[in-house]
């Protein structure tokens, strides 16, 4: 008898975890949409092109950009009600997708051009800060500029 209800309890468990994960599926499906699916398509085809990138590195590239779309678009909502926390967000993202995208890089030539990339982004940075911190900008908009100077 007690086999029988862990039994029945555990199909239980199994079924609501079936029905949990189809829920999510479908709520990320929903999420993204195919305007979104062919901005992360161009931007896969340009870093393809950029880094000559094999069909391999391609595919993760392209999985890479889906999660950062999907990250963006979970806080979204931020934008408006708590800014420097939407910030933070917004820079983590970018950090973890550049470090993932490097982890994707093999070949000498696909680094040299990665740190190239990031060493031009940074100078950038340093410019934009500089320039906006000598006109008196406030802090969020000094912030909000430098993270919109950004490229993988």
């Amino acid at each position: 008898m007690r086999d029988k209800i862990q039994t029945q309890n555990m199909k239980s468990r199994l079924f609501f975890l079936f029905f949990a994960l189809l829920a999510t599926q479908t709520l990320f499906s929903q999420i993204m949409t195919p305007a979104d699916d062919a901005a992360i398509r161009k931007v896969t085809e340009q870093l393809t092109e950029k880094y000559n990138l094999s069909a391999d590195q391609a595919k993760q590239v392209y999985q890479i950009q889906q999660r950062k779309n999907r990250n963006l678009t979970e806080i979204a909502v931020l934008q408006q009600s708590n800014q420097a926390q939407y910030q933070a967000k917004v820079r983590n993202i970018q950090e973890g997708t550049l470090a993932n995208i490097r982890r994707v890089l093999s070949s000498k030539e696909q680094v040299d051009v990665f740190q190239q990339t990031q060493a031009e982004v940074r100078g950038l940075r340093s410019a934009k800060r500089k320039e906006m911190t000598a006109q008196g900008a406030s802090k969020e908009a000094v912030e909000a500029a430098v993270l919109a100077i950004y490229a993988e």
